[in-house]
């Protein structure tokens, strides 16, 4: 993702270059608007990453507590 948001950028960058005089403020709006969009993308894959994250350990814990009941059970069962 990275690497096309550089890509894209030297476009903008070489489209400034031949824009017609007087568009500056149009390319500092476009430019603006693709930093935004970028922020905007990078916080979200930030958060679905953490939740991911959060999601994995909580499928974890709640797994070895099964295994463990699992074995708890079974010890108990034995005995009887």
């Amino acid at each position: 993702m990275a690497e096309s948001q550089k890509k894209v950028m030297a476009l903008v960058d070489n489209a400034v270059k031949n824009a017609p005089a007087g568009s500056e403020s149009a390319v500092a709006l476009v430019k603006s608007a693709m930093s935004a969009a970028n922020n905007a993308y990078e916080s979200v894959h930030k958060a679905a990453k953490q939740a991911s994250e959060v999601a994995e350990a909580n499928f974890t814990a709640m797994t070895n507590t099964a295994v463990a009941a699992t074995k708890q059970a079974a010890s108990k069962g034995k005995r009887a």
